[in-house]
Parts: C-alpha cells; sequence; structure tokens
C-alpha cells in the first residue's frame, strides 16, 4: 500500500508527467507515423490538464467527502471499541500524515509536522478545547524508516502541545504506518484505557476510508474533519493548471484507491 501510494504521488506530479512526455517524444522518434504514439501523447496531455485544476479536483473531493461536516461541541458521540466497557472517558483519536525534517551540518535534526498534520493537529486542539475531560492519542509512525523522519505521532504531540493540549492529556502512538495499522493500534489503546466515547480526526478526504477502517477494527467513531484546502490562493492557481491541483489529485486519487483496495481486502466497513 505504501508503494502504491508512492507511485501514484509521483505519477500525478511535475515528475511524472516529464515523464511521460519524455516517454512520447522517444516513441515519436523511433515510430514518426505512429497514431498510438500521437494518441499516448494527447491523452497524457488531457490527463494531466484535467487532474492539475485545482477547482476541478476540489470539486471532486467534496463528492468523496459527501456529508462530512465539521464537529460541533452538540455532535453525540457513539461507541468506541465494541468490548469497551462504560467508562464514560472520550479520547480525540488525530491520525497522523508524516513529519518534516532539516539536517544541519553536523547531522543534527529538527522535525516538524508537515501541512496535512498541521491541519488535523489544529482541529484536534480545537475538538480539545469543546470536550470535558478527554484524551488525545497522537498516532502515526514514520511510512519510511530509511528516511529517519521522526514518527509524525512525536511531532503532532509537540505540535498539540504548542496549541496549550497538556502533556499528560496526550498519548502518543508511533509503530503504525498504514491508516489499518492505525485502527488496529489505537483499537488495543482504547480497549485497555476502557475509552467509552471517541472522535476521530483526520483530513476531509481522508475520513471516508479512515472511518471504514476504524469500523472494521470494531469502533465507531465520531468524525471530526481538519480543514485542510489553502483559501487564498490567487485565481492563476484555482482555475489554471497547477502544482496545487496535482497535489489535491493525489490526495483523491490515492484516498478513492485506498478505499477500493481496503474494501477488498475486508479492512474497510460502512
Amino acid at each position: 500500500m505504501i508503494a502504491g501510494s508512492d507511485f501514484v504521488g509521483y505519477v500525478l506530479s511535475a515528475g511524472g508527467l516529464v515523464a511521460c512526455l519524455v516517454a512520447a517524444a522517444i516513441w515519436m522518434a523511433i515510430a514518426p507515423s505512429s497514431r498510438r504514439a500521437r494518441r499516448f501523447l494527447v491523452v497524457a496531455a488531457a490527463g494531466f490538464l484535467i487532474c492539475s485544476v485545482y477547482e476541478g479536483q476540489y470539486l471532486l473531493t467534496r463528492i468523496i467527502v459527501g456529508s462530512l461536516r465539521p464537529f460541533e461541541a452538540s455532535a453525540p458521540t457513539s461507541s468506541a471499541p465494541e468490548a469497551a466497557a462504560s467508562s464514560g472517558t472520550t479520547a480525540i483519536v488525530v491520525l497522523g500524515s508524516g513529519s518534516l525534517d532539516v539536517e544541519d551540518w553536523t547531522g543534527r535534526r529538527f522535525s516538524f509536522v508537515d501541512r496535512p498534520a498541521a491541519a488535523r493537529v489544529l482541529e484536534a486542539a480545537r475538538v480539545f478545547s469543546l470536550v470535558d475531560h478527554a484524551i488525545v492519542i497522537s498516532s502515526g509512525g514514520n511510512p519510511h524508516p530509511e528516511r529517519r523522519s521522526a514518527p509524525t505521532g512525536e511531532t503532532m504531540r509537540d505540535a498539540l502541545i504548542t496549541l496549550g493540549v497538556p502533556r499528560d492529556r496526550i498519548i502518543v502512538e508511533s509503530v503504525s504506518k498504514t491508516t489499518r495499522e492505525e485502527a488496529i493500534v489505537v483499537a488495543g489503546i482504547l480497549r485497555e484505557r476502557e475509552v467509552e466515547q471517541v472522535i476521530l480526526v483526520t483530513s476531509e478526504v481522508h475520513m471516508p476510508r479512515a472511518l471504514g477502517a476504524f469500523r472494521a477494527a470494531g469502533i465507531r467513531p465520531v468524525p471530526a474533519v481538519a480543514q485542510e484546502f489553502e483559501r487564498d490562493l490567487p485565481w492563476t492557481r484555482v482555475f489554471l493548471p497547477s502544482k496545487e491541483g496535482l497535489a489535491v489529485a493525489t490526495m483523491n486519487a490515492h484516498e478513492l484507491l485506498g478505499v477500493a483496495y481496503y474494501w477488498l481486502r475486508g479492512w474497510w466497513r460502512r
């Protein structure tokens, strides 16, 4: 799943576009009269044009998200693990996205949350301020151990503390590498602590897959979607091809393929 995600991310990127153009150029140089080569070039150009328009991808995201709305204090919280006791404890589970790292000349590294994780942390802090006596589970490991990045559960914990969530109210889960693993590992933590109510925090487009994965693990949480989209983009980046459009296209493709894959594996439940 991680390799597939990386592949989708590369295809829907500037590098993927260059690779397609180079392949088309070589094909047309070898076979100048080939109609298939010309068709491939036209299809690739049209595909990247469609995928790179931010407004079009944003509308597709709205379809994927469906009826999900921002969390409100009056929202009912449903049961957590089906085997949990009724203790009344509420857990806010915030799912990780990734960490960014910088390194100095001596090899010392500084890690911080990436943009999606920052949006999720901000929402988790907002929800924490609305719910009495809640604990926060900061979830996410490092899906690419070879990169030596800090687990996103740890960098999100640091961000949560900065936003005013007390350290002693935060539990860090840093071993999971996928949404499926997060659901399984977090379910164990919730059962151990006899948590009764769960609020799940993640990005809008990621929420449908995350909810299905947690339900398959025996948890039926209340969704709290994070507002991740940029609101102040100039019109040229909204209605014309842009890197922001490709970034949203990558997210949409990743989640649509992810839901299909999880469903086929029995890891996703309505």
